[in-house]
């Protein structure tokens, strides 16, 4: 199976241009099997949608996932829930594996918490918490004891994440590896992933298989 680890939509995520339904569209076409929707969740994202109550911040933050969700069976490709988390402490940004609706209602103001708090409450309840692009200019890799992975290879092509120096790193720290196209437009289409013989249409599938370590990286441009 092929695996998109991180993508965006424009109905949740300010910074990217591709509804839900096109964005499917465009996986399947790209002869991609599942879609992991990690939309941002930030303050900033949240409040360029204006929500003001708490559940009215999670409603916003899955419209997209719930859209290619409803979509995904019409045209026949799995989408899983994920998140691309920005604390308030820094621009650092995390993508979470394993997620489900309930515990963002349960645990609203994600962004608030320290990486401490965050890397807890992941690992008490089952969620994997990997860093996205941690070798960025803007961004600065966490002590690894906090983390389950990270992202050694992100597609973006309008940022350099300097992911030589990620793999390195992760690999250094025995890190789970992913890699992820950072989907915000079509020019990053199937730009990352990972591919594997294990059947991944569930969080908990997708969990099982990074643990295993049983896949391989999509790095296209490399």
């Amino acid at each position: 199976m092929k695996v998109e680890m991180h993508t965006h939509t424009s109905e949740t995520s300010p910074c990217a241009h591709i509804n839900a339904k096109d964005v499917l569209k465009l996986y399947k076409e790209a002869g991609y099997d599942t879609v992991v929707i990690t939309d941002h969740y930030s303050k900033w994202a949240i409040e360029q949608s204006g929500a003001k109550t708490p559940d009215e911040m999670i409603y916003h933050f899955l419209k997209g996932y719930r859209v290619a969700l409803k979509y995904s069976k019409k045209i026949g490709i799995n989408v899983l829930l994920g998140c691309e988390v920005t604390l308030t402490e820094s621009p650092n940004d995390y993508l979470l594996y394993g997620a489900d609706e309930s515990f963002f209602f349960k645990h609203n103001f994600l962004y608030n918490l320290s990486i401490e708090e965050l890397s807890e409450l992941c690992h008490n309840e089952g969620i994997l918490i990997i860093q996205a692009h941690p070798g960025r200019a803007y961004c600065e890799p966490v002590n690894p004891v906090l983390l389950d992975g990270a992202e050694v290879y992100n597609g973006n092509l309008r940022h350099d994440s300097n992911n030589d120096k990620t793999y390195a790193w992760a690999y250094e720290h025995d890190l789970i590896m992913t890699s992820g196209s950072d989907f915000h437009e079509k020019e990053d289409l199937a730009h990352g992933g990972i591919i594997t013989e294990h059947e991944i249409k569930t969080e908990e599938q997708l969990i099982k298989t990074l643990l295993s370590g049983n896949y391989s990286l999509i790095t296209p441009a490399e």
